[in-house]
């Protein structure tokens, strides 16, 4: 069965976008992204440690995943989605139409103020 490609989504698991997490809703964004992506064809989700940003709040990041290739796009990083209306918002557009080739063109107008920057696809390495 060849890669049907679909959304990549990074979420940061630092201790302070964790506990931003935590705090805002006891971890249930978190949790409902995880299945989320599970449970959509084709989405893959990473999480990372620390990425550095913390003043912007929690940071998420999505970029498309090309199927056959899997190569990925460029990253659309959104900060704060500790909100519950942010979470929401990303949990919408990954299980929904995703991002199609280019996240910062397909980016959700409910997202929108959420955008804290692009930059280069995330690189996923073996464990």
């Amino acid at each position: 069965m060849a890669d049907p490609g679909g959304p990549l989504v990074v979420l940061c698991q630092g201790h302070r976008c964790a506990a931003l997490h935590r705090l805002a809703d006891g971890g249930a964004g978190t949790a409902a992204i995880s299945v989320a992506v599970g449970a959509t064809r084709g989405a893959v989700l990473v999480t990372s440690g620390c990425l550095g940003r913390c003043s912007l709040g929690a940071l998420a990041g999505v970029a498309h995943r090309a199927p056959g290739s899997g190569a990925v796009s460029p990253a659309l990083w959104l900060s704060g989605v500790e909100a519950p209306g942010r979470s929401a918002a990303l949990l919408r557009w990954v299980t929904g139409p995703g991002p199609i080739t280019d996240p910062l063109r397909d980016v959700p107008a409910d997202l929108s103020d959420a955008v804290a920057g692009v930059g280069p696809p995330p690189v996923l390495r073996p464990a």
